[in-house]
This record gives structure tokens, sequence and C-alpha cells, in this order.
């Protein structure tokens, strides 16, 4: 087998040019935070440079260098007026020499290489094996279209022709010559298999075609003085090798035929091939291609005598001229595999102009636009189908007829009986108890450390009289008083709204038990008395229903495909490269990627209302036949899908009043420590000034009989002046912090009904319902206690703080 010899190159210094020009376009910061990528370029080019050996690993080392010129391509004007940058290579024929200060030429250089290593890995493949067989195809096929690819991608950088295996003949040759060889493995490959002899004259055939072609390439004029004249010789001698095999196993199957006429003819005409490859095998060649030639001719002119000899003596079949005999069928199977896909990240994805930012930016918010237009029609059409239904009871009423459990409610028993429904809950609301109970302690604990120190200093005062001259505690504790009035408020209606939540509880505990027991649902619906197959109006309408169904959910896939269709959609390459093209036809080019989702959506669209019209006129029909067995039925099927979903928003709700308690205990908590520490401050100042009293020293200088005028303001002392409380005490006179900051989560009060529009103001998180929203009362159960509005009024704060 032939491989392609690799094109060689010469140092380079990339490091100054690219750090320079990231200097002067960017910023000296940017070239400092690029300096490991282009460290790393400078360094894999020497890699790959220097490379010797024929393994994948230097094959991947190609590949990685390739992948990060694809970057250097769109973020580096290399050229000689801009970022300067010579890159030499030799052709890989004479090994000429050819420099251009071209980013495109080395890449193509080095793909070029990235073929020419994999050519050689499918060489020197061990071909006796059928893994060997394997591999060396699938090397051969691979390099086969890395040629193919290379001869596109020169097509748009003419600058590239200068170097003779560049040009389109030469690409031509390589990527026919590894097809050829591809062909070959596959024809070894049905030899070993023993495939029949029909597919082996076909795979033959075709072989000694490509091996023809190649022949022709490289004894064309613009090749004839380039090319390695063994590479004439040996695709000319595998031609006739390949046509001798072709008609000699299509002779094989002619002597099963006992066509013997035929087969004389046909392995005439092999030997002849035979004999023409004997003749122009090169005297280079190895000795393996000598000794497959041989082995092969031998066979041919054995089986050529013995079926002549055969018909002569005992067949007599006329043996017609070779010129009258058809051509033979060939069979290609060989082909060129796409180069694979750049996986690796681009290590200058951060050199972004501003302006490609801006663009890029620009295109998103269109982009953007257009997917969540079509992605609200999607919405207001699948809400609009689901009202239409809704409008008509549907598919409830249809729930309704069927034997035994309807799926969709036996879906809900089996989340209930899943969840343990009635003991979850319960246990829920222990916590919540549980919970507000250590909140209003923590309250209570707060009062009664305020009251015993306010009680402590009035007796002082009494004591001590007029010489007892401190801030009475009232005075200092108004915020604090304050802020526990305001907590001790919450907690009084957070305590009205769990009440709500019993009742609402109590009201379908009942209806949420039954739902975990399979037997009880099943006595307390009725049975049907007639069955749904002989009722056809319930066929036709369920079949409407499911198409309606199917619709809606082929749009959700297409708003899907859209959302990830925008993920992958960074046009920023391309508006990078190439310099100077127009914006706004990048823009229309690439948005234009989503009209055939948009064409889809907009089929969707218009089949639903025909489908919606055609739902009416079914259920007009159904609802004609419906029994009042069937409404019965209907209604208790309602009452069950009622306690479902009390069963859900009673779970929500409770957790949402856990989490208040649970955050509001953390503000209490620090109030609390807030009055201990003004409580244990002013029995510091309190100890000290008795201490005072009792010695006789007045705390405001000299003794109280003389010093102090009782009818002016007192003055403080320094033990007062200096105490954390005094501090605190005049801070407080100006400026009374507010209590901690605190936000609760507040998307919809727990334990209250939602509000009748979805536009109306959210009711405070922890209050009872407004009046006007009333909880739905559950099938079976009485209705819910009404709040008068006088109460409805005293608890609208709900649960703040």
């Amino acid at each position: 087998m032939l491989s392609v010899d690799r094109k060689r190159t010469e140092k380079v210094d990339v490091i100054k040019p690219l750090t320079k020009y990231i200097k002067e376009q960017f910023s000296k910061e940017e070239a400092a935070d690029h300096e490991q990528q282009i460290n790393t370029l400078s360094s894999l080019r020497e890699d790959v440079r220097n490379l010797q050996d024929k393994t994948e690993t230097s094959k991947e080392m190609i590949w990685k260098y390739y992948s990060i010129l694809q970057s250097l391509e769109m973020r580096f004007p290399i050229s000689e007026n801009n970022v300067r940058i010579q890159f030499p290579w030799t052709d890989c024929y004479k090994q000429r020499k050819f420099s251009l200060y071209s980013v495109f030429f080395e890449r193509s250089s080095v793909l070029f290489n990235y073929g020419s290593i994999i050519s050689q890995i499918g060489a020197t493949q061990n071909r006796s094996t059928v893994e060997g067989i394997k591999k060396a195809c699938n090397s051969f096929q691979s390099a086969s279209g890395i040629f193919a690819h290379l001869r596109e991608y020169i097509s748009s950088h003419p600058e590239c022709f200068n170097s003779p295996d560049f040009s389109a003949d030469s690409l031509s040759l390589l990527s026919n010559l590894m097809i050829a060889q591809a062909q070959e493995c596959i024809y070894e490959k049905a030899a070993i298999d023993n495939m029949s002899d029909s597919i082996q004259s076909k795979l033959a055939m075709q072989t000694a075609e490509y091996y023809d072609t190649v022949y022709q390439l490289t004894n064309s004029n613009a090749l004839k003085s380039l090319v390695d004249r063994t590479w004439t010789a040996i695709s000319y001698t595998k031609s006739f090798i390949f046509k001798a095999l072709a008609f000699y196993k299509y002779a094989t199957g002619l002597e099963q035929a006992a066509q013997f006429g035929e087969q004389v003819a046909r392995l005439t005409m092999a030997v002849e091939s035979i004999n023409q490859a004997k003749v122009n095998i090169p005297k280079t060649a190895v000795v393996e291609f000598k000794d497959f030639l041989d082995k092969t001719a031998n066979i041919i002119i054995k089986a050529f005598e013995s079926a002549k000899k055969d018909n002569d003596t005992i067949y007599h079949d006329v043996v017609p001229q070779s010129h009258k005999l058809s051509a033979l069928e060939k069979k290609p199977m060989a082909k060129s595999l796409p180069i694979p896909e750049i996986t690796s990240s681009d290590p200058f994805s951060h050199l972004v102009p501003y302006s490609v930012k801006e663009d890029a930016a620009f295109y998103n918010d269109q982009k953007e636009q257009l997917i969540k237009k079509e992605l609200e029609n999607i919405k207001y059409h699948n809400e609009s189908a689901k009202a239409t239904l809704l409008s008509m009871n549907l598919p409830g009423a249809i729930e309704a007829l069927e034997i035994g459990i309807p799926k969709a409610l036996q879906e809900k028993m089996d989340l209930v009986k899943s969840e343990r429904g009635v003991e979850t809950v319960s246990d829920l609301l222990r916590s919540l108890q549980q919970l507000y109970e250590e909140d209003h302690s923590i309250c209570q604990s707060s009062n009664k450390l305020l009251d015993k120190e306010e009680e402590e200093d009035n007796g002082m005062r009494q004591q001590y009289q007029s010489a007892w001259h401190r801030t009475p505690s009232y005075t200092l504790t108004a915020n604090l008083r304050q802020d526990l009035a305001k907590y001790t408020s919450n907690l009084s209606h957070s305590s009205k709204s769990d009440a709500f939540i019993r009742k609402k509880f109590e009201d379908a505990k009942s209806l949420i038990a039954a739902l975990e027991s399979q037997d009880e649902v099943v006595q307390l619906l009725p049975s049907n008395i007639m069955p749904l197959n002989q009722i056809p109006e319930v066929a036709n309408l369920k079949a409407s229903i499911k198409s309606l169904d199917n619709l809606m959910a082929a749009r959700e896939q297409i708003g899907e495909k859209f959302k990830q269709l925008s993920l992958k959609d960074d046009i920023t390459v391309k508006l990078i490269s190439p310099p100077g093209r127009d914006r706004q036809q990048v823009f229309n080019e690439e948005i234009l990627k989503y009209e055939p989702l948009q064409t889809q959506l907009n089929d969707n669209f218009l089949k639903q209302e025909p489908l919606l019209e055609s739902i009416r006129q079914e259920n007009e029909k159904f609802v004609r036949t419906n029994s009042k067995h069937g409404s019965q039925r209907e209604e208790i099927l309602q009452r069950f899908a009622n306690a479902f979903k009390t069963y859900n928003e009673l779970k929500s709700n409770l957790g949402e009043g856990i989490q208040f308690y649970t955050n509001f205990q953390e503000i209490l908590l620090k109030f609390k420590s807030r009055c201990e520490d003004f409580v244990n401050e002013r029995q510091k100042e309190k100890n000290e000034l008795v201490r005072q009293i009792s010695a006789g020293v007045s705390p405001y200088g000299g003794s109280p009989s003389t010093n102090v005028d009782y009818n002016k303001p007192p003055v403080p002392s320094n033990v007062q002046l200096n105490s954390p409380i005094y501090k605190q005490q005049q801070q407080q006179q100006y400026q009374q912090p507010p209590p901690p900051a605190y936000t609760p989560y507040q998307p919809q009060p727990y334990g209250a009904p939602p509000p009748n529009s979805y536009s109306a103001p959210p009711v405070s998180f922890g209050a009872p319902p407004p009046s006007f929203s009333a909880p739905p009362a559950s099938f079976g159960a009485p209705p819910p206690y009404t709040y008068n509005q006088n109460q409805q009024q005293n608890n609208n704060n709900g649960r703040q703080y």
C-alpha cells in the first residue's frame, strides 16, 4: 500500500507578532491574559514540526494544532501588511520550500499532514487479519476525505496554489489513491469472508477502475514530472491484477452455471490481464507485492488450463470472442469520510472586538424576541384548547362513564397513597403548631424580661425617691415594646390562618382518606348501565380529544426545539470572519434557521380550530346520549378531583406556613437577644447607682443634699455617661434603629384560596382569604366557616414582619 509523504516546515516565531497585535487592538491586560495560550500554540507547532512517529498520538497532536489554527484564522489578520508571520512549508513531492504570510497556507499544510499521517497509519496495518484490514480501510477512507476537503478549502484561497501539491490535480490524485486502496481492503475482507464469486468479482472490477483512475492522474501532464514513477507503475499494475481477479471470480461462477464456453473466454481475459501486470510491475516493488502477484497468476493460469482442457475434451462448448462479451458489473463500496468536527474550546474566544459584541447582542435580542413570541403563541393556543375542553367538561365527562376507576383518578390515588396523604398533612399540621408555640414562647419570654426590668426600676425609684435619677424603663423600651407588639400581632394573624387551614383539612379529610383506599373509591362510584364500546359518540369524541392532545404535545416539542436551537446559536464567529461583511446580511441569513420551526408551528396552529369544532359537534351528540346515571358518576369523580386539589393546596399552604414560622423564629431570637442585652446593661447600671447612693456619694458630684437642684433636670454622672446603656438611651432619643429587615416568601397566602383574577394583588402571607374569594366547598362536606367583614378587615395584614 502507498502512503503520502509529509510536508516539512521550519521554526517560526508566533509569540511576538500575536502578543503585539493583542496589545495594540485590545489591551496589555488582554495580552497578559493570553500569554499562556500563545505559548501553548508556539509549543504545539514545534511538536508538530518535529513529529517522526506514525501513531495515533501523533495524529491527535496534529489535529489539536489544526483546531487552534481555526481560531487564529478568525481572530488574527495574518498578512504581510498586518500581523507578519511567515509560514514556510515544503511540498510533499520534491520537498521544495514555499513561504507565505498566510494562516490559510499554514492551516492547509497542517491538514495535509493530518491526511498524510493517516495514510501512513493505514499503510502500516497488518492486513493478514480482519481487524488489520478494517483499520487500514478506515484510515484510507479518512485520508481520502481529508484531501477532498482540502481541495475545496484551498479553492477559496488561491494563494496556496504556489505549492504544487496543493493543486486541484494533486489533491484529486491523493484522494483517489486512498479510495482505491480502501476498495482493495474491502475486496480482501470479502475474500477472507468467502463471499460469493459474484460479489468478489464486482468488488475487484471496481478496484481495478479506481487504480486505473489513479494511473491516469499520475501520468497527466500536470503531475507527470512531480509524482514518483513508482506510484504510476504500481497503480497500473494493480489495475491489471484486479481486472484479472474480477474475470477469474466471474468465471468461477460460470462453471457452476455450466456455461463452460464463456468460462474459458473470461479466464483467457484473466490470463491476459495478469500477464500485463507481470510485465509492468516495478523492480522496486516490495517482496510481499511480488509474491501476491505470482500467487494470483499461478491460480488464474491453472484455472484457465483446467477449464480449457475440460471444455476441449468433454463439453465442447463454443468459446465466444472477448469483444462480444458484456462488461462486468462493478460495486463501489469505499467512500471518502468527512473530516472530524472541531470540538476543542477556542483559546482566544475572549478576543472579540467591542463592535462584534454589540452586533452579537443585537442579534441575540432579535432571536430572543422571536422565540418569546413563538412560545407565547404556543401557550396561548394550549390554554385556549384547554379552556374550550373545560367549558365542555372534557375529558371528565367521558371518564365519568368509564367502568371502574378512570386512569386520571387512579394516578391521583397512587400519588396520595404513596405520600401517605392524611398522615402527611397531619404531621405537617403538628409541625406547624409546634413552631407557632415556640415562636409564641419567645415573644412571651421577651415580654417577661422587659416587664421584670421595669418592675425592678419602679421599685428602686419608690425606695430612693428623688435620689434615683435614672431614665425610666418605659422610656427606653418604647421601641422594643413597639417591635414586640408588631411581632405578637403577626403571630395572632398567623394563628388565624392556621385555624383556617385546620378547618380546610377537616372538611376534606374523609375524601383525602378515601383516595388512599381503592375499595372505598370503587364502592362510591356507581357502575355503568351501558358499556362505552356500545356508545359510538364516545369513541369519536375520545379520538378527537386524543388528536388534540397530540397536537399540543407536538407544539411543545417544537417549543423545546426553539430553545435548544437558541442555546447553540452563537454567531460571534461569523461576525468576526470574514472582516467587512455586511452585518445585516449575516443577521438575515442566520435568523432563517428558525423558519422551518416557525412553519411547523403555524401548520400546527391551523389544525386546532377545525379540531375543536369537531370536538364541539361530537360533544353535543355525546351530551344527548349521556344518562342521569353518568351525571351522578361524574359528580362523584369531580368530588375526588377537588379533594386531590385541596390535598395539594394543603401541602403547599403548610409548607409555606412552616417556612414562615422557621424564618420568623430567627428574627424573634435576635429580638430576644436585644432584650437580654438591654436588661443586662440596666442591671449593671442599677447596681453601680445603688452602691454610690449607699456610700453617700452623689452620682452627680458632691453629696446628694447639697449639690443637687431637684428643680433642674439631672445631669448624668461620669459613670452614667460612660455606661453602654446611657449611650443606647441617647442614641434612641434621636434615631431608633428599625427591626431587622426580612422579606417573607409570599407567593400566595398559605391557607387562603387563590384570588379570582391573576391581575389582583396577592393576599398577604398568612392572612385569611378576602370576602370575595372564599375557598370552594368540598363535595359532600359542609362549606367552610365564612369570616364576617369585620373579621376579614382585622385579619388582612397576614403573616408580615
